[in-house]
């Protein structure tokens, strides 16, 4: 089937028009912006609609094979799925990608195999930066994401296993990534503590919004520019708030990471940057 017509058994016409006029009404709106009431914000904003939305996976789906394209080869991988996919040297976007090469290799260290949990992992967007980074090593991938990616994402990968609840947690991992994922849990002490629970070897958090002296705020991320016709609340972490309950979960923090993003968030206490943690059990075997 082509991509055309999987986009158009997706979104019914009237849908369609509907985006369309959503997206004019909403050029001027701000893209991100703190929300002082925090995580109470969306019980009187019904357009706050998550990710398990139509418009994300029609777009997930409509730039599918080119991301498939660009991942393929010797080329650099400076792409980031989330973008018009335009190019492939995308200098901050390679930097995100050897840095989630370099934990899944750490973790793998010359074994030929390794089990892995993607948390908000789309339709396995990383599972193949996984296998074009390390095409040596057998990957027993686990992706967990909301019901519409999670449905879609099997049916590209049968032989692997999506699910969109958290029975996923009670398993454990060599390799936990949640890249630019676990901010979007208003409980996210509870979620932090699951993942070190979950983790045989190593946990890498990647594109976490950080700040190092504000206490953590909530802000909304508005994603009409990606053609999602969504907004989502998110947390901004305080640095060392998200490291205390990480040490607090049996963590040891292996690495830090820079990713040179830094959005602006309107009206924010202080402004973030995107960063990454890569932890370790220390009572983790070395394989």
């Amino acid at each position: 089937m082509r991509t055309t017509d999987v986009l158009r058994s997706l979104t019914p016409p009237i849908v369609v028009r509907g985006v369309r006029h959503f997206r004019r009404d909403r050029q001027t709106a701000v893209a991100w912006e703190h929300v002082p009431e925090g995580w109470a914000y969306a019980d009187s904003h019904p357009e706050t609609r998550g990710w398990n939305v139509q418009e994300v996976l029609a777009a997930y789906v409509s730039k599918w094979p080119q991301y498939v394209a660009m991942v393929q080869g010797t080329g650099p991988l400076g792409v980031a799925h989330e973008s018009a996919l335009t190019t492939r040297e995308d200098v901050r976007s390679q930097n995100a990608v050897m840095a989630f090469g370099y934990s899944l290799a750490l973790t793998a260290g010359g074994s030929r195999n390794l089990s892995m949990l993607d948390w908000g992992g789309g339709i396995g967007h990383f599972y193949l930066l996984a296998r074009a980074l390390l095409p040596q090593v057998d990957i027993e991938y686990h992706c967990k994401d909301v019901p519409l990616l999670s449905e879609y994402g099997a049916t590209l990968f049968p032989e692997q296993h999506f699910c969109s609840d958290e029975r996923c947690l009670d398993m454990v991992y060599d390799f936990v990534f949640a890249g630019a994922s676990m901010h979007y849990t208003e409980r996210w002490e509870v979620l932090l503590r699951r993942f070190g629970a979950a983790t045989g070897r190593y946990l890498y958090v990647a594109d976490l919004p950080t700040v190092l002296d504000a206490p953590s705020f909530v802000f909304v991320q508005r994603a009409y520019e990606y053609g999602y016709n969504t907004e989502y609340l998110s947390w901004c972490l305080n640095r060392t708030e998200f490291l205390r309950v990480a040490a607090d979960s049996g963590l040891q923090l292996e690495r830090e990471f820079v990713y040179g993003r830094q959005p602006r968030i309107q009206g924010a206490p202080e402004q973030n940057a995107y960063r990454g943690y890569l932890f370790r059990r220390p009572d983790a075997t070395t394989k």
